[in-house]
């Protein structure tokens, strides 16, 4: 009896000393970096959430000339930032050290999934990988919502899957559609899952019961919205589709000069830094978007083959192919050194090649082609505008999970060369 009461202790010791590494890692990696500079993304989500803890809602905008209100950022990790701040004070370590936990949690969440699919020694493996994997140290080592991003995707994924096979099916779709609501609020590109996690929770039972949790999935999700579209609504004058980003963000894209930019070719930049959009930067957040916008859909229409252009270019810069200048440009942009934006770049390469690897391997292949669907639709809606290392924060867990198979089959691999060394007979 003892020893069967001992055996789930066991099992859980060599995860837990896992997880222990993991914020290990991310707390040696805030203590290693003390003065980090918030800057770009960083330093705005800090401002809105100052904002927020001090009671002066989201503020003002800072992107238009008018002022106003804004409804640029997408609320959800402001919030979860002001909520840590009004529980330490202002303390960007504090920030700082409540990602590590989100960081260690995500680790744990790519085991959980891993070890439903494959089962526990590739959950292990993969749980080794994300605990040191350094763009995800790296990353959750300032104020950027990927942090919260991942362990929210990781968690509608996991929900799916158990709503696929649970009796509980539809508290599981319920809480599938909950954090699925949550990642969209999180950052709005994350709509895109919610195709793969309905897919994943889909059963081969009767109709009824087959569509039951999907359908609870999409109006869960679709609720958790409404209060921040109403509050747009009321707020900003204007229906808002979740951000004013779209405008904002196209327009720094699509335009001559980006076209033309040889160092970095077809490659975002700020509005005000595109001439030919100058006129158009006045008024309020919502009146400017809606200009932006207007000329980004201009330039497309005059421009058609510069959309498969911008997904090249961008699809290099997004998956580092385009050398280490582009990924220190892009770290950089968010307070980060040269040395440490190569750790993440060298080690992403590590990780990318074990996951070529891990594509080939048959587990890959056993896995529900929707989990592999996620990060391919999350690279479909990143390309268009936008293309640099950190924007991969939420499709490397797929990778780690790639890397993991891979590392398993070789050890396989090993063992059954070892097994016949040692009986040669057989």
């Amino acid at each position: 009896m003892s020893t069967n009461r001992g055996r789930p202790r066991s099992g859980l010791l060599l995860p837990a000393l896992i997880l222990g590494a993991a914020l290990a890692v991310r707390l040696a990696f805030i203590a290693a970096t003390p003065d980090l500079r918030l800057r770009s993304d960083p330093a705005d989500y800090h401002r809105l959430a100052v904002s927020l803890d001090a009671g002066h809602g989201f503020g003002t905008t800072v992107v238009a000339p008018g002022g106003g209100p804004t409804a640029f950022r997408p609320p959800m990790f402001p919030v979860v930032l002001a909520a840590v701040y009004k529980v330490t004070g202002v303390h960007i370590t504090a920030a700082r050290v409540f990602q590590a936990l989100l960081g260690t949690v995500s680790v744990g969440l790519i085991g959980l999934l891993a070890w439903s699919v494959w089962g526990r020694r590739t959950a292990l493996v993969a749980m080794a990988v994300a605990a040191v994997y350094p763009p995800l140290v790296v990353a959750g080592g300032t104020l950027l919502s990927e942090s919260l991003a991942i362990p929210l995707e990781l968690g509608a994924v996991l929900c799916a899957m158990r709503a696929r096979t649970s009796r509980r099916a539809p508290a599981w779709a319920v809480a599938a559609g909950l954090l699925t609501g949550l990642g969209i609020l999180t950052r709005p590109n994350s709509a895109v899952l919610v195709v793969p996690v309905v897919l994943l929770s889909l059963t081969g039972v009767r109709p009824v019961r087959r569509l039951a949790a999907p359908a609870l999935i999409v109006v869960v999700a679709a609720l958790v919205l409404v209060p921040w579209l109403v509050r747009d609504r009321n707020v900003m004058g204007h229906v808002v589709p979740l951000t004013t980003q779209t405008g904002l963000v196209a327009a720094g894209t699509y335009n001559d000069t980006s076209a033309h930019d040889r160092r970095a070719p077809a490659a975002w930049r700020p509005e005000n830094l595109v001439p030919e959009y100058r006129h158009l930067l006045y008024g309020d957040e919502y009146g400017e978007e809606r200009r932006l916008r207007h000329a980004a859909t201009r330039y497309v229409d005059a421009h058609p083959t510069y959309v498969a252009r911008v997904m090249y270019w961008n699809t290099r810069r997004l998956f580092d192919t385009t050398g280490r200048a582009s990924s220190r440009a892009s770290w950089a942009a968010n307070g980060f050194s040269a040395g440490w934006a190569d750790a993440a770049h060298y080690g992403y390469w590590v990780v990318a090649v074990l996951a070529v690897g891990g594509a080939v391997t048959t587990n890959a292949r056993k896995a529900p082609g929707a989990l592999w669907l996620a990060p391919v639709l999350l690279w479909l809606v990143t390309v268009p505008v936008l293309g640099e290392s950190r924007l991969r924060g939420t499709i490397e867990p797929f990778f780690v999970l790639l890397a993991a198979l891979a590392i398993e089959a070789v050890r396989r691999r090993l063992g059954r060369r070892r097994a016949l060394v040692d009986d040669p007979v057989t």
